[in-house]
């Protein structure tokens, strides 16, 4: 892709296809009853100072922080932002790399050690295998790395940097910090590209096979994507206000809430998919006194950002969640949170339970629906982060009383076995 300047700012407020006003349930093929994926602990983290150890343990104390976990070929990334570094892990555990802020973390102990460069038989020894860099973290949260193993951080600015939106509304405080692979820092993306001003709060990032990048942030109206290139400029600003959000056909008749609860990009296209929650005001029938509001659907959009229009409306199947007791047996529909999509196309859909999580996968035509129920300990976990790799595995960060740890699911297994039609 050449280079660009900025592009037109799309708006969500252009013509909604007839497609979303015509659009037709799309039929669902269930692959039966919900098994259980069982989960592979692949390494744990200790707790503690030093450069292959965790300050998650702080959790327990009610600490405010946010911790994100990112897997690509088999490598693992974590952010810690109380201790305001992140580690690059193998997946034996094997510490790799450690980008660490000195003022509040120890010179990691290999750095001595860094002229030893081979051992007596010639081979590189495992210390010159570990790097570290040095970089002025404030909160490392969000991770993600590109096919070029770039890594790209969310993290906050020092307050005096902080700056308000032009209607004053909102608090714009993040920026993208951008590492090259070898670990050398190139700059920081901010709304308008490098170096721009400060992002509102950034919610979710992702890269495509383009190596573009893609910022998801919350604001006062709904989410805002930002969409760059490879090299760092911006190609797309794309605001999805939850005010004017498109209702099916089949509800606009009906007093109709809609809630955006997330936005991920095509993995190849200049494509972004919404998940919309529809829910309805009820009424007493003989006061007509609303009582309550009740969840009806989900539906997945899928927005061209180039040219402003959805295309193809999904209806996304909801969990259900069954309260038993001594006397009664009722079941309440869960809508599905949107962890995200592989580069095959495929949906990864989740919801938490209390005893694991439930997987929802859709196929991209929607023809194809399966369900299957993430194992996990809940009563054991204090906190956990989950992340959805671009071949479909996925991964999870715990911590637990006495230990973090790193656990995936081969739910790239799955949805392979169905693309070859197994």
């Amino acid at each position: 892709m050449t280079k660009k300047s900025i592009m037109p700012v799309l708006s969500l407020a252009f013509t909604i296809m007839a497609v979303v006003l015509s659009f037709m349930f799309s039929s669902c093929e269930q692959d039966g009853y919900t098994s259980n994926i069982e989960s592979e602990k692949m390494f744990s983290i200790q707790y503690g100072n030093f450069e292959d150890e965790t300050k998650l343990y702080s959790v327990r104390n009610g600490s405010d922080f946010s911790s994100g976990i990112y897997m690509s070929d088999g490598l693992f990334y974590i952010s810690d932002s109380n201790a305001k570094k992140i580690m690059l892990f193998s997946s034996y555990g094997d510490l790799l790399a450690v980008y660490f802020n000195p003022e509040t973390n120890p010179v990691p102990s290999f750095i001595q050690f860094s002229e030893i460069q081979e051992t007596t038989d010639g081979t590189p020894s495992k210390k010159a295998t570990q790097r570290a860099t040095s970089f002025p973290f404030q909160k490392p949260e969000k991770i993600v790395v590109d096919k070029r193993k770039y890594l790209y951080v969310s993290d906050y600015v020092p307050e005096e940097r902080y700056e308000t939106s032009a209607d004053g509304k909102q608090l714009l405080r993040q920026i993208v910090l951008r590492f090259s692979n070898d670990g050398t820092f190139i700059d920081y993306i901010g709304q308008q590209g490098s170096g721009g001003m400060p992002f509102p709060y950034i919610e979710h990032l992702y890269t495509t096979a383009s190596n573009e990048l893609v910022v998801i942030c919350a604001d006062v109206d709904g989410m805002t994507a930002f969409w760059y290139t490879a090299d760092g400029f911006l190609l797309y600003k794309i605001p999805v206000d939850s005010r004017s959000l498109p209702v099916p056909e089949s509800l606009s008749s009906q007093e109709i809430i809609s809630s955006l609860t997330g936005i991920v990009p095509d993995e190849n296209e200049h494509k972004l998919y919404l998940l919309i929650d529809y829910s309805k005001m009820e009424y007493d029938e003989s006061s007509k006194v609303q009582f309550g509001i009740s969840y009806v659907q989900s539906m997945l959009f899928s927005l061209n950002v180039t040219t402003g229009t959805y295309e193809n409306p999904q209806v996304i199947p909801y969990y259900e969640q069954t309260i038993s007791n001594d006397l009664s047996r009722q079941v309440y529909p869960v809508p599905y949170e949107f962890l995200g999509t592989t580069e095959s196309g495929w949906f990864f859909f989740v919801v938490a339970g209390i005893d694991g999580n439930s997987l929802l996968m859709v196929n991209p035509d929607g023809q194809r629906v399966i369900t299957r129920r993430l194992a996990m300990d809940v009563a054991e976990i204090d906190y956990y982060a989950l992340s959805l790799s671009e071949e479909g595995i996925i991964s999870a960060l715990f911590t637990e009383e006495k230990e973090a740890s790193v656990t995936w699911w081969r739910t790239d297994q799955i949805v392979n076995s169905f693309n070859s039609g197994k």
